[in-house]
């Protein structure tokens, strides 16, 4: 994404999927969030080959909270409507996650720059009247972030961030 690029938030109808879910929490340091999640999506990952569960979508982190106490987030990866829901004992689950009405915003590139992304998503919802500040986030949540694609296979410059603010 270029500094100069507006940002161009679509209206949309997100679908409600069954996913495998694993909820986490860290700090709040850009850094910490970066390792919890990919600690948490590899735990995903290893869950579902061992199981052999395929994908049916891209997965996503769900923000459930963020302030003073830390970050609090659901990793999920959308799985086949047929998979089933006993999983056994675990921190992993299967479960729904709810769709509804809401803003897609699009990052391009690195994931470091989200934070960057987040920032024009804060002004662009001040400039519009859904944000008077910064604490306000709370009334979006949960929102999330879609990856659309693998980073292991693309490159930095080319990847793809959807990010769903709920409107409630």
């Amino acid at each position: 994404m270029t500094e100069s690029a507006p940002l161009q938030p679509e209206r949309v109808n997100v679908e409600p999927v069954l996913a495998l879910k694993l909820e986490a929490q860290c700090g709040n340091d850009p850094q910490q969030i970066a390792q919890a999640m990919g600690q948490a999506f590899g735990t995903l990952g290893e869950f579902a080959q061992q199981r052999r569960v395929p994908f049916a979508g891209p997965p996503r982190a769900i923000y459930t909270g963020y302030g003073p106490e830390g970050t609090k987030f659901t990793v999920v990866m959308p799985v086949a409507a047929d998979v089933s829901r006993d999983v056994g004992e675990g921190p992993v689950t299967v479960g729904d996650v709810p769709g509804g009405k809401a803003l897609r915003f699009t990052h391009r590139g690195p994931y470091p720059r989200l934070m960057q992304t987040y920032e024009q998503i804060t002004a662009w919802m001040k400039s519009e009247g859904m944000l008077a500040t910064d604490a306000d986030w709370a009334k979006y949540m949960p929102m999330w972030e879609e990856y659309v694609n693998d980073p292991e296979s693309t490159p930095e410059e080319n990847l793809i961030t959807n990010i769903y603010v709920p409107l409630h």
